[in-house]
């Protein structure tokens, strides 16, 4: 069972634990993040989210959180 943090995160640390506990690639993380949220992606929104995905893993853990914030999804 993976547990899942969405954050809000406080420090580096919490976004470095929360992202380590993830079975998941930081381009999946925000893709899934995306569809969690019920956000439809076109082929240039998956291609900035490719180019974003090049950041560090707890940038991209910390952006895919927040869009699951936004978009309502607790799960």
């Amino acid at each position: 069972m993976t547990t899942r943090n969405d954050g809000p995160f406080e420090t580096l640390a919490d976004a470095t634990t929360s992202a380590r506990r993830s079975p998941v690639g930081r381009a999946h993380a925000l893709q899934l993040a995306c569809a969690e949220a019920g956000v439809s992606l076109g082929r240039f929104d998956r291609r900035v989210l490719d180019e974003v995905s090049a950041f560090d893993t707890e940038v991209v853990w910390v952006l895919a959180a927040i869009i699951r914030r936004a978009g309502g999804s607790n799960s």
